[in-house]
């Protein structure tokens, strides 16, 4: 009797204190896809569920890297903030839950909160599995104090490569440790890389998957314009010393990812301006970012998932979002409100108009996809530290890629 009485006060006890949970919830992410701010708001709002984010993942390749580690080993997270480019390689290792069960069951949040901003962006074979969370394009940041300080106007910034990289090409002859430009190549997934291309209109594969087509026109003018930024005087750094660089106003020309606008703003001493880059008509944008994707089985946990996912993609999370980082929403109710916040000069609005233009962000089919993604990687940083021209660097890594390729 005495022992009944003490468990049922521990029990109650445990309530009063918020610490009783029904279930808990583990998520594994990237650190800017789930701020405090809102980690503690959903605490807040569920109680019920005991929330534990692992430690974050360097990137989208790391987070992949893990993932599959951890269903090797059985020890796979609950929910998953997957870069769009590996999404269906998650989905293909049966990593992931379709959604369609939990979107049918829930139409009244689909109707009323929430309108993904490209169903195909965690959709495969023509199923959803996963929502849309945060979108990313490639931008150009300007240091507008150092375009001013060799002639150029901020209000004008140029419109072609040859004319950018000529701009950084002056602002390195400033001396002083002046970096005129750095285009950050080493983006996860050869993000940056495909960007131009498909920017161009050209395409990294075949639609089948069976044939490299980057290494024709687009590819070559890709690999060309990281020769140009190498000879602009881009230093090799890694990419957080270069925004380090960037935020203490010694880099001119910065092109990386809308994701970071927010922490870059806050950081620069100086006005920073921010321009779309070059797009042919029929050209696109990789879209950045990632997808909530569902990794739990069972039916608990994917209860408390579901909950956490329709919080996380709820348009006023997606709005905190976008203030805290600089992330388009992936719900379209979190676009509409902020271009009703955000004034047309913010330079915010660069990554919200540029996104319009967002698509496929493609990753190389196969068991190596990961491997050939570092193979691109050395082969971009050989080129921008002109240790190799693009037509040798384009040759090789055509031909080390292909034998990485399924047969």
């Amino acid at each position: 009797m005495f022992k009944r009485s003490l468990l049922s006060l521990c029990l109650f006890g445990a309530l009063l204190t918020g610490k009783a949970h029904a279930v808990s919830l583990e998520v594994l992410s990237l650190p800017l896809s789930t701020p405090p701010q809102l980690i503690d708001a959903f605490k807040a709002e569920h109680p019920e569920i005991e929330l534990k984010l692992r430690p974050p993942a360097v990137d989208y390749d790391d987070l992949t890297q893990r993932l599959i580690r951890d269903s090797i080993s059985k020890t796979m997270p609950d929910v998953i903030f997957q870069g769009y480019n590996r999404s269906a390689l998650t989905v293909k290792r049966g990593l992931a839950a379709s959604l369609s069960s939990f979107l049918d069951a829930d139409k009244n949040w689909v109707q009323d909160s929430y309108s993904a901003t490209s169903d195909e962006l965690c959709r495969d074979d023509g199923k959803i599995y996963g929502l849309p969370f945060i979108i990313s394009v490639p931008i150009l940041y300007y240091n507008a104090d150092l375009v001013r300080q060799v002639g150029g106007n901020p209000d004008q910034l140029p419109q072609t490569w040859e004319d950018i990289t000529a701009l950084a090409a002056r602002i390195s002859a400033l001396g002083d440790h002046r970096i005129g430009g750095f285009f950050d190549y080493a983006a996860a997934g050869n993000w940056t890389f495909m960007a131009l291309i498909n920017a161009q209109g050209g395409k990294i594969m075949s639609a089948d998957d069976s044939k490299i087509t980057f290494d024709g026109p687009a590819g070559m003018r890709t690999l060309s314009v990281l020769q140009m930024f190498g000879k602009a005087g881009q230093v090799d750094m890694p990419r957080d010393q270069a925004y380090q660089a960037f935020s203490a106003g010694t880099v001119g020309v910065l092109l990386t990812s809308s994701g970071f606008l927010k922490s870059l703003l806050k950081q620069a001493k100086f006005e920073v301006r921010t321009a779309a880059i070059p797009i042919a008509e029929d050209g696109w944008l990789p879209a950045g970012g990632n997808c909530m994707m569902m990794t739990a089985v069972d039916p608990a946990r994917q209860k408390a998932a579901w909950t956490f996912m329709k919080f996380m993609a709820d348009a006023k999370a997606q709005q905190l979002m976008f203030d805290t980082t600089g992330y388009i929403p992936g719900n379209r109710l979190g676009v509409a409100g902020l271009k009703k916040t955000i004034g047309p000069n913010d330079p915010r609005m660069t990554s919200v108009r540029a996104s319009t233009k967002a698509g496929e962000w493609y990753s190389f089919p196969g068991d190596n996809s990961l491997r050939i993604t570092e193979v691109v990687r050395s082969y971009l940083q050989q080129v921008v530290t002109l240790r190799r021209t693009p037509q040798e660097a384009m040759t090789l890594m055509v031909n080390d890629i292909q034998h990485l390729l399924p047969r």
